[in-house]
């Protein structure tokens, strides 16, 4: 049972199941999924599902497959500046009522730019795909569907139990998985989930002299074609173009000639698929699954990222499965999930937004409000000073608020709930908050603070799926798929400057300069691996560098490329000035994997590191004002939002906040979930921060957008990478 599920499970995307429909539909100016799917009463989702590649963008003159659902299509109207339902209901000649019966969601108001459906489009026939190419023809060939003259005489309601599946649903009550998404359509698009109510219809049952079809996977894979074997085919490309393997693709034709001859017919699942010219590039290659073979070992064995991968064979996320035909490259691949050494391509999510429901986000975080005594001002004042999380938390959440004020202008509007956290692994408190609060219908948590706390959240919010964004903790979570880590690791951090030295290192003298410690043991074993001809300075006891071995390490007739790990600033007021000194006659440049605030503190001057152009990784760009022309200082538009609502210009915990919940309000506004949203492939950028969410093999999601930083000569800060 569980064998057949998965093969299920695998030919969703291409929604086959009985009496499923299409027509094709000619892409317009100016036209996205999202609008559509409106005309067609269906969900982005579908479309996406049979025209895998409309994800990356539609163009005008392009042709799709559309899932009929009623027969019916609609005109759209993108609503404009001084639109009402009402003006909408005189300007299209219908009533205020089908407006609303048409656009559910327009009951709590309308946006600019959404789009609504505003009357019937009379058409006599149904327009047919039609197109001379081999692999439309194909195409063609799977979307013919057997007429369903079964009629409903009633309905069952049926309540979702845990691990309850469509699958599982619709066997029980032997009807196809098409049955129940026909009467509850919003699971086109959506997971049903534990408590759900869905309508299961009852057909009329009609006398039939048929044999009853054995429980065979024919009968298991609902509806089938014929496709005739093509030159150049194999059972590899077969199988992966119909979402199957082998293994199924021969259970399917158990009298397939073994010769497989040109022009022979083989039944396979009726399935929108890709042509194997179109789907297999050069440098890649068709490779079977085998035996025990895991998602983790393979991805270590190929040298590539999971996240590589699954873009590679997006069919592959419900995991792998021994005679599976996937994708890979031909040779290696550089790790993009560890570090993006390319140039990165950038997202503006505002120009693709088509999801205007009003997004449930919640924030948890420690305002420890339980310990503040509000009759007493200055014990409140006392309390914020001394209270770290605190004043993080408040600055965080006034971010988030500006982002959900700026969000809305773009015609996303935000049901937010604040709960407080208390303090650091706090379990039965949170699980408490969880319980007695609707976190089921939540779009995403930002928050908590604490990474105990965090794991609570994401370990009780996983039955859900809701995800769980993680705004100021470095740690990363092995154990929860819902997990979201916003702030790049100090491993990634570390890799993104090393190999931007890497680089560039042939004509370079590598000079390391370590403090002594355990700590700081790691770091100097990495760079001494990585650089094996790197000279190593010698560091007295109480991590003192004398002048005369920094000499010794430092060459005159080669750019010399310093890297100074520490944390002691008594080590780094001492080792900064002798570099500086060192300049006038070397040429120097300094690097650190780690600028800890040891490199801030009053004893460093920044006329020193700027003379040495420092080079740092960073999670962020340190946002500096910018001056026009005239040198006056321009403020951005974001710190003038947050000026004129606060009174104060925003601290780098404030930028992070709104930085995390507008990305994320974005995202939600251009997909259904943010599972699918962060599946786009570039990276997002805001004010201070950017993101490019990989998925783990194991875990949840981390985000791999890292800055590389220098000091120029003028004491400003550039933005290298």
């Amino acid at each position: 049972m569980k064998k057949f599920l998965l093969i299920f499970l695998l030919l969703i995307i291409g929604v086959s199941a009985n009496a499923q429909q299409y027509k094709s539909h000619t892409v317009e100016k100016g036209e996205n999924v999202y609008r559509i799917a409106k005309r067609y009463n269906t969900t982005p989702e579908a479309i996406y599902k049979i025209n895998p590649t409309a994800k990356d963008g539609i163009k005008e003159g392009e042709i799709l497959a559309i899932p009929i659902v009623d027969g019916q299509e609609y005109k759209t109207h993108v609503v404009d500046k001084g639109d009402t339902v009402y003006s909408l209901s005189k300007q299209y000649n219908i009533t205020t009522e089908t407006i609303y019966l048409l656009n559910p969601e327009a009951v709590n108001g309308i946006n600019i730019g959404q789009i609504l459906n505003v009357g019937k489009i009379e058409k006599n026939e149904v327009t047919a795909i039609d197109s001379n190419e081999p692999d439309k023809g194909t195409v063609l060939d799977s979307l013919k569907v057997i007429p369903d003259d079964r009629k409903i005489i009633r309905f069952i309601t049926h309540k979702v139990k845990r691990k309850e599946t469509l699958y599982g649903i619709a066997k029980k009550y032997n009807i196809t998985v098409e049955d129940i998404k026909k009467n509850n359509k919003r699971l086109y698009s959506e997971q049903i989930r534990k408590k759900d109510r869905i309508r299961i219809p009852v057909y009329e049952v009609k006398e039939s002299t048929n044999e009853v079809v054995k429980d065979s996977i024919e009968s298991r894979l609902s509806v089938t074609t014929k496709y005739k074997v093509k030159p150049k085919d194999t059972k590899y490309g077969i199988a992966r173009r119909h979402g199957i393997t082998i293994s199924e693709l021969e259970q399917l034709n158990p009298n397939m000639n073994p010769d497989f001859p040109i022009g022979m017919e083989l039944t396979v699942p009726t399935t929108v698929f890709i042509s194997l010219k179109d789907s297999i590039q050069p440098g890649f290659r068709l490779y079977e699954i085998q035996p025990k073979e895991t998602m983790f070992g393979l991805v270590r064995r190929l040298d590539i990222s999971s996240d590589s991968l699954l873009k590679m064979n997006p069919y592959i996320k419900d995991g792998l499965k021994a005679g599976m035909v996937i994708t890979i490259p031909e040779e290696k691949e550089v790790d993009t999930l560890a570090i993006d050494l390319g140039k990165e391509k950038y997202l503006d999510l505002s120009s693709k937004l088509y999801n205007f429901k009003p997004k449930k986000v919640a924030i948890m975080l420690p305002f420890s409000v339980d310990t503040m005594d509000f009759n007493a001002r200055q014990k409140i004042e006392e309390h914020l000073k001394s209270k770290q999380s605190l004043r993080i938390s408040l600055d965080l959440y006034s971010g988030v608020l500006v982002a959900i004020d700026s969000a809305k202008t773009k015609g996303i509007t935000t049901e937010l709930n604040v709960f407080d956290t208390q303090k650091s692994n706090n379990q039965n408190h949170i699980k408490q908050l969880i319980t007695q609060n609707d976190f089921e219908t939540t779009d995403v948590v930002i928050g908590p603070l604490y990474q105990s706390n965090l794991e609570i959240v994401a370990s009780e919010l996983k039955k859900y799926d809701t995800p769980v964004f993680s705004p100021a903790s470095r740690k990363e979570s092995e154990l929860y798929d819902n997990f979201f880590q916003t702030r790049p690791t100090n491993k990634m951090l570390q890799e993104k400057i090393i190999s931007f030295v890497e680089k560039d290192s042939t004509d370079k003298n590598i000079v390391i300069i370590v403090q002594q410690g355990k700590r700081h043991e790691a770091i100097k074993e990495k760079l001494v691996t990585k650089f094996p001809n790197a000279k190593v300075a010698k560091i007295e006891e109480g991590n003192y560098l004398y002048e005369v071995h920094l000499a010794k390490v430092l060459d005159k007739n080669k750019p010399n490329w310093v890297f100074l790990e520490s944390s002691d600033v008594a080590m780094i007021s001492n080792v900064i000035p002798l570099l500086n000194a060192k300049a006038e006659s070397h040429k120097v440049t300094l690097f650190t994997t780690d600028k800890n605030s040891a490199f801030d503190d009053d004893n460093i001057k920044n006329e020193h590191l700027s003379k040495l152009h420092l080079h740092y990784p960073s999670v962020d760009k340190e946002f500096d004002d910018e001056e026009d022309k005239e040198g006056k200082k321009e403020i951005s538009p974001f710190a003038k939002k947050y000026k004129e609502r606060f009174g104060v210009f925003p601290n780098n915990w404030a930028v992070r906040g709104f930085d995390i919940a507008y990305d994320v309000l974005m995202r939600l506004g251009t997909a259904d979930d943010l599972y699918h949203a962060v599946s786009f492939e570039g990276t997002t950028e805001y004010v201070e921060n950017k993101f490019d969410y990989a998925k783990k093999p194991l875990g949840g999601y981390y985000n791999k957008a890292t800055y590389l930083i220098k000091f120029d000569d003028d004491l400003k800060l550039t933005v290298v990478e």
